[in-house]
């Protein structure tokens, strides 16, 4: 098996994770509150990725680490795992959540350009076209669901371009950074967490959530975000970042497909339309990319 098709199959596992989180999180908040979940979810992924580390006897590496390279942890900790979750959460205030949605998903095409612009990375012309393609996809899933709204420049868009920028240059810092995965993965979410807990005199947190709340938490926690992270990290060094941009616009329709079966929720002729366009989205990219190298 090639190193590229290693990584494709870590982008999709990690994607199909990433997807549960939508469920999840709609579950959990109903009952804590979209902040008081967000920083469950960060406590519950610093202490596996912690317990990992102390069970592969690697906490010595975690420390090297940081001393080897301190501000880049913080800065991308708190970029990706700390400002961005905070700009996520205030976007549905502002603006509705289809458009939210949308907006957020342009982080693969902020993905392409700045590996451009910051790395020189160069993507093939049909890469991205595959990319624009599945976003164009993403759009007919979601508008399909609901009506998109007032488009015109606000506070919402503002910030739903924050979080897709915000969480863009975090995966393109990872990917270019050299780091022992675990211990990075620890560190971003330890800064992050530790971003969100100076946040807590203004935003209010539950700290005594029931125990099947408790269990969901550790699920979101653990599973959707740290163990995600961990593939979609590996992910990000073994392919180039067209296709994993390509293949991170699966989350919204494996979402959907997740909350149709557990909420029970309708899925219309369009929705599967734009399912259909994101997919085969991705399947051109895997083929064409496979072409190139015959």
């Amino acid at each position: 098996m090639t190193e590229s098709t290693k990584g494709t199959i870590y982008a999709l596992l990690s994607v199909g994770l990433f997807a549960t989180l939508g469920t999840g999180f709609k579950v959990a908040v109903t009952h804590l509150g979209s902040f008081s979940v967000v920083v469950w979810m960060g406590i519950w992924a610093t202490l596996a990725l912690l317990a990992w580390l102390a069970w592969e006897r690697k906490l010595g590496l975690m420390a090297a680490e940081f001393r080897r390279r301190p501000l880049f942890f913080v800065l991308a900790g708190v970029i990706g795992l700390g400002v961005q979750q905070l700009l996520c959460l205030k976007t549905y205030e502002y603006i509705p959540a289809s458009q939210a949605v949308i907006l957020h998903y342009t982080y693969p095409l902020v993905m392409l350009f700045l590996s451009w612009l910051v790395f020189r990375e160069r993507s093939t012309w049909w890469a991205v076209f595959c990319v624009a393609l599945g976003f164009a996809g993403v759009c007919v899933l979601v508008t399909a669901g609901g009506g998109l709204g007032d488009v015109r420049l606000s506070v919402g868009v503002a910030l739903a371009m924050g979080t897709s920028l915000s969480f863009g240059l975090f995966c393109v810092l990872i990917k270019h950074a050299r780091f022992s995965v675990t211990a990075g993965m620890f560190l971003f979410n330890l800064f992050g967490l530790l971003f969100l807990l100076c946040l807590v005199p203004f935003y209010p947190v539950r700290w005594t959530p029931g125990g099947g709340d408790m269990l969901l938490l550790a699920y979101l926690g653990v599973v959707t975000t740290a163990l995600a992270l961990i593939l979609w990290n590996r992910a990000l060094r073994m392919i180039p970042t067209s296709r994993s941009s390509n293949c991170a616009l699966l989350v919204p329709i494996l979402s959907l497909i997740c909350i149709a079966l557990v909420l029970k929720e309708h899925v219309s002729g369009m929705q599967g339309v734009g399912m259909a366009v994101v997919i085969g989205s991705v399947f051109l990219n895997v083929k064409l990319a496979n072409v190139s190298k015959a």
